[in-house]
């Protein structure tokens, strides 16, 4: 075997991807898209460099691969940008077929890669009661006395990563999953918090045992606070979109950041409302953060509505969905003219929100900041 043979290391088998099909294939920790164009194979990163959506379960039309979750396009012969919303290009790989066999050369090493791997291992879950939702938090440090106090998940807070959990096996969305990074990174764990619902990834999940070891890649995304702290921010949250503001505003908190936040926090219910106890705290300590809580019971007839009755007799916070009243009876003019506003929620609150901003409010879309839940 030549030198050069030393340098490949075989990814897939030809007959595995027809024309115009994409396969992800795992090197190193990387994970890579193997794409079929008219017999021709090209290898290209697998995870979108706007948000990190998985290239694989996009749509290939010529030598153009389109991102499924923000439409995002790259040429898969050189990594460029075609379509926004992203701007950084994909990384390429170098492929020979040997026979049937894909071969992709391995990379240098010293040469960074577009996602780096680590492992965390969970040291604690926590079920916030009356809800299906959960907290899975892993280790901060390195627990090799040889490094000390080595970070291993270094993050901006509202950045996300893919958890890789093991054994998930049938679902069909994939073994992997990625969780917003719901810890601030002032915070001595790496938390992420989900719903739980029946399928084979979540059970996997929530059978998951202090101590075990789960595969990380990351972290992406740009859902982050803007640097300008003389801006305002305005966060407009529904149910489970919350997580990425946790991380901002413990983060804000703990930092003494001189950036004014005031926060919408849209949910069905007070069982719903996942940190309640935390941001109230926040803001006791924080004169720069203002959080306005609103329920929108769905069904009076509901037995969880029902069951809430009474806790619903003191609430002093909104009912309804975030309207146009509602977020000018907090953020006067001046705060209105100058926030940077961050969306984040189900599809369906994310495209009412930008309508009110954008239709209702005249904000302009460059003071929009949008992360979407895709409901796993």
């Amino acid at each position: 075997m030549s030198k050069e043979d030393e340098d490949f290391v075989k990814v897939a088998d030809t007959n595995d991807i027809k024309p115009s099909q994409m396969k992800e294939v795992q090197v190193a920790g990387e994970s890579i898209c193997i794409v079929n164009v008219e017999g021709k194979y090209y290898a290209i990163g697998n995870i979108c460099t706007h948000e990190g959506g998985p290239l694989v379960d996009g749509t290939l039309e010529g030598y153009e691969v389109e991102c499924p979750w923000h439409a995002s396009k790259f040429d898969v012969r050189t990594g460029e940008v075609k379509e926004p919303p992203a701007s950084e290009p994909e990384p390429v790989y170098q492929i020979k077929i040997d026979g049937n066999n894909i071969l992709l050369k391995k990379q240098d090493k010293k040469s960074k890669s577009p996602l780096h791997q680590i492992e965390l291992t969970l040291i604690e879950k926590d079920k916030v009661e009356g809800t299906d939702v959960m907290s899975f938090k892993f280790n901060k440090h390195n627990d090799d006395s040889d490094v000390e106090n080595k970070t291993l998940l270094d993050y901006t807070a509202g950045q996300f990563a893919f958890f890789d959990i093991g054994e998930v096996y049938n679902d069909p969305k994939g073994p992997i999953r990625h969780f917003t990074i719901s810890s601030s990174p002032t915070e001595n764990f790496i938390m992420f918090t989900t719903r739980i619902r029946d399928s084979p990834y979540k059970k996997r999940l929530l059978a998951l045992e202090k101590g075990t070891k789960v595969k990380v890649r990351g972290p992406e995304g740009q859902f982050v606070l803007h640097q300008d702290y003389t801006k305002p921010a305005v966060f407009l949250s529904g149910g489970i979109g919350v997580t990425p503001f946790r991380s901002m505003i413990k983060y804000a908190t703990d930092m003494q950041l001189p950036v004014k936040i005031i926060m919408f926090d849209s949910n069905r219910n007070l069982n719903n409302i996942i940190f309640k106890k935390e941001f109230d705290e926040w803001a006791s300590i924080n004169k720069n953060f203002k959080i306005i809580y609103t329920i929108s019971e769905k069904d009076q007839n509901d037995e969880q509505s029902l069951s809430l009755s009474t806790a619903t007799d003191d609430w002093k916070g909104e009912y309804g969905r975030i309207n146009k009243a509602m977020i000018l009876k907090y953020v006067d003019t001046h705060v209105l003219d100058n926030s940077i506003f961050y969306i984040c929620g189900p599809p369906s609150m994310l495209k009412a929100m930008q309508s009110l901003l954008q239709e209702d409010l005249e904000i302009p879309k460059e003071r929009i900041k949008v992360e979407e839940f895709t409901g796993y």
